[in-house]
């Protein structure tokens, strides 16, 4: 585990107000003032093809308008960062460990942001949907690129529900929800955050488990409880602010965890992106697919 003055948090800006309202949700959590945060934004430039106006007499008027506003638009998305940059430090950020960091499209802006994103950073943060996007789509194109192929990093998708100190992670006893509990640990243990460790059995699983074997699933899930919950104390966690809870005869666990979210003051969920099953979709398992699509209020945690 690396000490969190060496981890680099990635923030994705396109200057958009979704991406500002990222930025303002991140002012308010106090556990990234530890943490080296960079904003970062994909200029796009003009097309290649339209540098070989250059090689025509009577486009030299063009050519000097297209490069006026090519300054016009990288000084303007520097400016919008910057302005970024003063909401963290308002709050409280060191200056010292927030960065803004403006580059030219290369390819694609995915490619670009996934290339930056490989370049030591301990996570990444970023809107569902940014710029000129379709209304009720819960993923953008690019967010769907990255979060596909980000797959050995967390991802945080901020959602418009405000944040608290509240969180669930839904737990399957398996590997990847180990993880997600040590990351959370991580990073806000001594915050102050409320957590519920929350196990989903489905409906489809009570009409083929005997009794004796559910009760027996049960006991290891308290037990696993148990780990965890010893994990998030060591990191700075209250123990009464540790919940374990079993919901049971749910039709899809990725609907019970979200409804268990909304009933209460939630922040944010949690998920591992591979379960037992070890399908995947997007790279991650089909329950925490689902999550990030039928929560699409909360932020959500993919690690």
């Amino acid at each position: 585990m690396n000490t969190q003055a060496q981890q680099k948090i990635l923030v994705l800006f396109d200057g958009s107000q979704r991406s500002r309202q990222t930025v303002e949700q991140l002012a308010w959590m106090e556990s990234f003032k530890t943490r080296e945060i960079v904003l970062f934004q994909v200029f796009a430039d003009f097309p290649e093809n339209y540098w070989d106006l250059t090689w025509e007499k009577n486009n030299a008027r063009a050519v000097e308008q297209f490069a006026e506003w090519r300054k016009r638009m990288a000084d303007e998305n520097h400016m919008y960062l910057e302005t970024a940059r003063k909401v963290l430090l308002n709050a409280g950020f060191d200056a010292r460990r927030v960065s803004v960091k403006l580059q030219k499209q290369e390819k694609d802006v995915a490619t670009d942001i996934l290339a930056e994103a490989r370049n030591g950073y301990h996570a990444v943060i970023m809107r569902r949907r940014g710029m000129n996007t379709i209304q009720n789509v819960v993923l953008g194109s690019v967010s769907s690129k990255l979060l596909a192929n980000l797959s050995d990093q967390p991802v945080l998708l901020m959602g418009k529900r405000s944040l608290s100190k509240k969180m669930v992670i839904g737990i399957d006893g398996s590997p990847s929800s180990m993880q997600a509990v040590k990351f959370v640990a991580d990073l806000y243990g001594g915050h102050g955050y409320m957590v519920e460790l929350l196990h989903v059995i489905r409906s489809h699983n009570l009409d083929f488990m005997p009794t004796e074997m559910i009760e027996a699933h049960k006991q290891r899930m308290d037990r696993t409880f148990s780990e965890m919950r010893e994990v998030l104390v060591a990191a700075g966690f209250e123990a009464e602010n540790v919940e374990g809870k079993i919901i049971t005869g749910a039709e899809s666990r990725s609907e019970a965890i979200v409804v268990e979210a909304e009933s209460d003051d939630t922040g944010a969920i949690v998920v591992g992106r591979r379960g037992l099953s070890r399908v995947q979709a997007f790279f991650m398992g089909r329950v925490s697919n689902k999550v990030v699509h039928r929560g699409k209020e909360f932020s959500v945690w993919v690690i």
